[in-house]
């Protein structure tokens, strides 16, 4: 028994000190903001300086749209907020679009399914080989397929930056790119046509 008497005794005595210094605490920034307070009457006297002169706010019953605008001169663009329907839970629609999508989202396009070799094909090296070139021919008829309209979107960019006065290293980084893209397209045509 007697040592929970001398916890509660060093715990009685921490909670003075605790206590002690907070008042302290309070009473010096009391006493530093009413000083500062104090001083800052007294340093206005001597130096006087003009207050600023600030523009009347003209309230919205008084017509804030004389010669202001909108925004009341402020810069801001009032814009009006509909009333939000509070009959339902805010966690319904996002579960409903959770569930069957978001109408204002563009339409998923979905990529055609990569055709697996059937079990005939894996067994033989010869017939795997020709769906791998097979595989590799569509992926270069794709890629060549991509890169023509990019090739002219380049080549446009590429003409308008020269009438445009672009400094010729960015110019020759566009025509290094262009160069690039043509000549993996070639390769690419020749890969498709084996």
């Amino acid at each position: 028994m007697k040592r929970w008497q001398g916890i509660a005794v060093i715990v009685v005595i921490a909670a003075a000190v605790v206590g002690e210094w907070y008042v302290a605490s309070v009473r010096e920034a009391g006493n530093s903001a009413g000083g500062a307070a104090a001083r800052t009457p007294a340093a206005a006297a001597q130096s006087p300086v003009p207050a600023p002169q600030l523009a009347p706010v003209a309230s919205s019953a008084t017509g804030a749209g004389e010669g202001e605008g909108e925004g009341g001169g402020d810069g801001l663009r009032r814009v009006p907020i509909p009333p939000v329907d509070t009959r339902t839970p805010a966690w319904l629609p996002l579960a409903e679009a959770r569930e069957s999508g978001d109408p204002r989202t563009p339409p998923i396009q979905h990529d055609a399914p990569a055709e697996h070799p059937d079990a005939s094909v894996l067994a033989d090296p010869e017939a795997y080989a020709a769906h791998q070139l097979a595989q590799k021919q569509r992926l270069a008829a794709a890629y060549a397929q991509a890169a023509a309209p990019e090739l002219a979107r380049l080549q446009s960019d590429l003409e308008q930056g020269r009438e445009a006065g672009v400094p010729p290293e960015e110019l020759a980084k566009v025509a290094e790119k262009i160069r690039r893209i043509e000549q993996q397209r070639q390769a690419a045509e020749s890969m498709r046509s084996r």
